[in-house]
């Protein structure tokens, strides 16, 4: 072969390595966001059974007007799902944290962790990492 075939199956190998490169990174960083907006998702949902908790009579299983007692039972049977598994960090009269960390690994290696923080008022998402 001459030498200029030669270069041309060198750059056409050198294109194919960079598309492949390009494709396993875009298909990386799209399932983290993915992982992460399921993990938000999940989250808003037991915010959501949370705030239920607190008006519930402690007469019923509720909290009666606290957030104090509340388990991740009360979301999920076992704390976690195909998304992540899923804790209280905290719970106190007038606020709840709920923490959920993703079974897909972030882009720094680690896994995705976001925490939700439930009050009456609002509810706020914190991404972790």
């Amino acid at each position: 072969m001459g030498q200029s075939q030669l270069l041309i199956i060198l750059l056409g190998v050198f294109l194919i390595g960079i598309a492949i490169y390009a494709g396993l990174t875009a298909f990386s960083s799209n399932s983290t966001e993915n992982a992460r907006h399921a993990i938000i998702s999940d989250l808003q949902a037991f915010s959501s059974a949370a705030v239920s908790y607190y008006w519930k009579p402690t007469t019923q299983g509720g909290g009666g007007k606290s957030f104090n007692g509340i388990a991740v039972g009360r979301f999920l049977q076992s704390g976690e799902n195909v998304n992540g598994r899923y804790s209280i960090e905290s719970a106190s009269d007038q606020e709840c944290l709920i923490l959920g960390v993703g079974r897909v690994m972030g882009d720094n290696g680690d896994s995705i962790r976001i925490r939700s923080r439930v009050t009456l008022q609002r509810n706020w998402i914190e991404i972790v990492n």
